[in-house]
């Protein structure tokens, strides 16, 4: 029978291999992020984006497409387990994966299918992207699929040398397998032909979960409260817009109007970049266009909310839920907001242009496009104009999956 030294020992090291697969997944995540469109992060504000991405939509990330994946996974990584060890299990699942691309083809969908274009060329796999969200919404209990898979493989050994079956709390600890036991049974015929559709079983073991395990957020709230304006043509483009915002708790709606004005000022700071490195590229047309974009942008309320906003409670919120956000990071936009609110006219602006380039400088050193040539010459003329919506777009899709499903039922 095994001693406790051998289970506390044991622990410890999935406690290591799991610490080093989180930390991989968090990489890749954020060289992910920085290839999609509209993203990119010129000034260095991806820290507090990011923070409040995670406090409204915990779990999501800009990877994500459709919301029945979170069940997929678990079902493909139960049904690969029965293989003889980790490497196995981890080949049959990633097997799986491929093969659930080619399923939901022939199940008549597209948007959305991961890897529908790069078939079996597809570098990262649903498990990767959507592991977030399968140990955020406790669906599974693991740092990865290659570390749920060492795991188990461990404790199956561990129980084969169990002999001894009066120790009941270490017997009941040994008999899960990582996986929610709760979780709806699997599709049928999922590796042959597949979709999207959630069954009523399904929506509302997804509404619980994710209402239960997110409480608090603006994701929970939506799970449950449905907004008029979920899709269509007049649908929310971002988290702000919902039509039942009036409805939010305070908290939740203070986090929201912190979010808006946010997105809104530091939209200004992106412009008066881009317009500053036309200016130095001497790209006059493109320069004419951001000038034309910065004089409408302080036409706008955002001016305004900059000089109005409560900014010790912003701060307030942003630090407690990244208390390591770094002081250059928050010197930086505390001297944009004074800026933006106070009345210069940025087009001229000497300051707001020695900012941005400051902050390019301090972030990127010599790969700065205000101090490298080469990299100025590569300039596409515009870059990190896309507008913050913290993950609004993906979060906004997987609720429309439970709101059709509920709507269905």
């Amino acid at each position: 029978m095994a001693t406790i030294g051998e289970n506390l020992s044991m622990a410890s090291s999935f406690g290591w291999l799991d610490n080093d697969d989180e930390q991989r997944r968090r990489m890749l995540e954020v060289v992910d992020l920085f290839r999609e469109q509209g993203t990119i992060d010129e000034l260095g504000i991806g820290s507090i984006r990011d923070t409040l991405a995670n406090a409204m939509f915990p779990g999501t990330s800009t990877l994500h497409t459709r919301l029945r994946y979170v069940l997929f996974l678990p079902w493909l990584m139960r049904d690969a387990s029965h293989k003889r060890n980790p490497n196995e299990m981890g080949a049959e699942f990633r097997n799986m994966q491929y093969r659930l691309t080619e399923s939901l083809l022939a199940g008549g969908e597209n948007e959305g299918v991961m890897g529908n274009v790069a078939r079996r060329n597809l570098k990262r796999l649903p498990g990767d992207v959507y592991w977030s969200a399968l140990r955020s919404w406790g669906l599974v209990d693991a740092t990865s699929p290659d570390a749920y898979y060492r795991r188990l493989a461990d404790f199956r050994a561990l129980k084969q040398r169990t002999a001894e079956p009066d120790d009941v709390d270490a017997f009941t600890a040994l008999a899960t397998d990582g996986i929610d036991p709760d979780l709806p049974p699997p599709a049928p015929d999922l590796l042959r032909r597949a979709d999207f559709a959630l069954t009523p079983h399904e929506e509302e073991y997804l509404k619980d979960r994710i209402a239960t395990r997110t409480r608090g957020t603006l994701l929970a709230w939506l799970v449950i409260n449905q907004p008029t304006n979920a899709s269509g043509a007049d649908a929310a483009n971002f988290p702000w817009e919902i039509a039942n915002r009036d409805e939010l708790p305070e908290d939740l709606g203070t986090t929201v109007e912190h979010a808006r004005r946010f997105s809104e000022i530091v939209q200004g700071a992106a412009l008066v970049y881009n317009l500053a490195l036309a200016r130095r590229a001497g790209r006059d047309e493109v320069a004419d266009r951001h000038a034309e974009s910065l004089a409408l942008w302080q036409d706008t309320s955002a001016p305004d909310d900059a000089r109005s906003w409560d900014r010790a409670d912003w701060w307030a919120l942003i630090t407690r839920h990244n208390p390591q956000l770094r002081s250059t990071t928050r010197d930086f936009i505390e001297r944009w907001i004074e800026l933006a609110g106070s009345g210069a006219e940025l087009l001229t602006s000497d300051q707001a242009a020695r900012l941005v380039e400051n902050r390019e400088r301090q972030i990127k050193g010599a790969r700065a496009r205000f101090v490298n040539q080469a990299a100025l010459d590569r300039w596409s003329g515009s870059s990190g104009l896309g507008r913050l919506d913290f993950r609004w777009g993906n979060s906004i899709v997987h609720l429309r999956d439970l709101y059709a499903a509920r709507a269905a039922a």
